[in-house]
């Protein structure tokens, strides 16, 4: 099974495609600071950045950077 994160600056907002992207798009509306969106599966130390949400677009990502999946559920998104 596979989760997905939607992190923006120090927020960290975690579960299915949708709901991630609908959080994405109505934070955006609030905060103008990128989001990304990443996925792992379940065991992965890491998660992957698949697409990235700003005020002006939408865009998926191929072959993004890593984050540790322990700092996305500490609340805090930490490059690897």
């Amino acid at each position: 099974m596979r989760t997905f994160f939607a992190v923006q600056h120090d927020k960290v907002f975690y579960g299915g495609w949708q709901q991630c992207l609908r959080w994405a798009r109505k934070q955006i509306q609030e905060n103008h600071t990128a989001i990304q969106l990443l996925t792992a599966r379940g065991g992965d130390k890491e998660a992957v950045v698949i697409a990235e949400i700003t005020a002006d677009y939408e865009r998926i990502i191929y072959g993004g950077r890593k984050l540790s999946i322990k700092g996305l559920k500490d609340g805090q998104a930490k490059d690897i």
